[in-house]
């Protein structure tokens, strides 16, 4: 009979088993044992009295946060092969199967133990456990492989399982000085059933609990402060500010230049091939509808949106207005309409507002001779 409490907190691990044996037979009893040895242990009387065992492990989460669990302590009685410390093996891990069930492989390098543990049945109310271990290589004359399985009910609680404990050591007769004293006395079952076991200091140092160790995987600490950081982070933000000043800086630049050769082609269309200046100076008055010598916003608006000059979205209209409008004073001259014609016309390579680049001394002169005003 077999019974175990498997236990999961947090990033902690543990297992508790116990093994119980029946009363040896009665022809065994009647054997004489090997020098040293005995047919019973402790004082109890040979095909009376039964044994128990335990095991017990312990366990902490890994650094993977993988669901592996390191077994990193076992604490083995009551009888003479006791053992309670690091578990002596290569490698001890446990890794969850699926939501019912776990594998557990231990490597002592001569010696193998695979484990599962698994709740089974309709309701999952049983824990079914098997093992396979080997011992030696397959090659070797000395190898053995033990195969052994056991299936005992799901408790409900702590409570019936420390029942169910107590009477098994009832019905197998346990001797009572091998009894525990938390099962004579009904207390509940010991966080370490164990003479020894590990310690916090163990567990987040050998162990490694994540909670409480530090991770290889941990970035190191930087070099920097929090204040060498800030000026890093300040210096960058004002070079990327600084770059993207003169990147739109340079595009908006691009765009009224745009604006501009677009405008003043539109324009220069309108003039014909002849007298060009006189026919600027005409459009311009075209332009100024109120006849008061000046282009306003809202007249050039009026003659953007007719569409004499191009759809125009009021964004890039505002941007051709501020360019026209050369001192600023809301309303466009006809010397401003002019220099800007014969500036988008140096810009044009080619095309009809190429006609408008003239010197500004022609336009002066035309001004004097009262051709223009």
């Amino acid at each position: 009979m077999v019974f175990r409490s498997i236990k999961v907190d947090g990033t902690r691990y543990t297992q508790k088993a116990f093994y119980f044996y029946e009363p040896a037979p009665a022809a065994f009893c009647e054997l004489t044992p090997p020098e040293g040895l005995l047919n019973t242990v402790g004082d109890g009387v040979c095909g009376e009295n039964g044994n128990f065992q335990f095991i017990e492990d312990f366990g902490t989460a890994s650094y993977e946060k993988d669901g592996t669990i390191d077994l990193v302590w076992k604490n083995q009685g009551p009888d003479s092969d006791e053992t309670a410390g690091p578990p002596k093996s290569k490698s001890s891990t446990l890794a969850p199967a699926d939501n019912y069930g776990v594998f557990a492989y231990t490597d002592m390098g001569f010696f193998n133990v695979a484990e599962t543990f698994t709740f089974s049945g309709e309701n999952r109310g049983f824990l079914l456990a098997t093992a396979t271990a080997t011992k030696h290589q397959p090659s070797d004359e000395n190898f053995e492989r033990i195969v052994s399985s056991s299936l005992s009910s799901r408790m409900p609680d702590e409570s019936s399982f420390m029942l169910a404990l107590k009477k098994a050591f009832d019905d197998h007769n346990v001797e009572a000085s091998r009894v525990p004293g938390w099962v004579t006395d009904e207390e509940v079952l010991p966080k370490c059933i164990g003479n020894t076991c590990p310690d916090e200091d163990y567990l987040c140092s050998e162990g490694k609990d994540p909670n409480c160790s530090v991770s290889p995987y941990t970035e190191p600490s930087a070099s920097l402060n929090g204040a060498g950081f800030a000026v890093i982070i300040l210096g960058v933000l004002s070079v990327v500010g600084v770059v993207f000043y003169f990147i739109n800086r340079h595009i908006v630049n691009k765009q009224k230049e745009r604006y501009r050769i677009r405008f003043a082609e539109q324009i220069a269309e309108e003039l014909g091939h002849k007298g060009a200046l006189i026919s600027l100076a005409a459009e311009f008055h075209r332009i100024d509808e109120s006849g008061d010598g000046s282009i306003s916003k809202e007249e050039l608006y009026e003659f953007i949106s007719s569409g004499k000059a191009g759809v125009m979205s009021d964004h890039d209209f505002n941007a051709l207005f501020k360019s026209l409008d050369l001192d600023g004073n809301g309303v466009i001259n006809f010397m401003e309409f002019a220099a800007f014609m014969a500036l988008c016309g140096q810009s044009c390579p080619h095309g009809a507002a190429r006609r408008l680049s003239m010197a500004p001394e022609e336009i002066a002169k035309l001004i004097d001779e009262k051709k223009i005003n």
